[in-house]
């Protein structure tokens, strides 16, 4: 298992997505987007400080910089930001809610980019999904309060490390 929103389970996020030849050659081709994902802080689950991490396309391609990264350059780079709970985000991740219903409930909140734009992409929004889907995710909600002290730890330790 790999803990939630940490570089190992997102570099597995990203095989999952580079193992579907389908991402690059027909779903997501000649897509350019810089997306970013904001997950709250929320202390009793360990995260202290919002989580800030990017889907990056060019032509379908998944970038390098598809990584954990700073508010400022989500806000920099990005064509939209989207942020929630990590309650939230596992409801959607684990298939348990849609992304369309998620957004159009205000459970996952546009902070960057024009609504009508995210929306008409919706029809994509599984495919997405899917290469999280696929990781062995150990949930912060889900943790012992020994390994949820170890987990915020962890995530201080990758903050100063990555300087993020």
């Amino acid at each position: 298992m790999l803990p939630y929103s940490t570089p190992q389970w997102l570099e597995a996020v990203g095989k999952n997505y580079k193992a579907n030849p389908d991402n690059q050659n027909k779903t997501f081709k000649g897509m350019n987007i810089f997306l970013s994902f904001r997950v709250l802080a929320d202390p009793k689950l360990g995260i202290d400080k919002d989580i800030y991490f990017s889907l990056h396309l060019e032509d379908g391609a998944l970038q390098d910089d598809s990584k954990l990264i700073s508010q400022a350059v989500a806000e920099e780079k990005s064509d939209f930001v989207l942020g929630a709970t990590p309650q939230a985000w596992k409801k959607v991740i684990r298939k348990q809610q849609g992304f369309v219903s998620a957004f159009m409930t205000n459970k996952i909140k546009l902070d960057k980019g024009l609504a009508p734009r995210i929306l008409s992409l919706a029809s994509k929004s599984g495919a997405v999904i899917e290469p999280f889907f696929k990781v062995d995710t150990e949930w912060p909600d889900d943790m012992s309060p020994e390994r949820l002290e170890q987990y915020r730890a962890e995530l201080k330790s990758i903050r100063e490390k990555l300087k993020i």
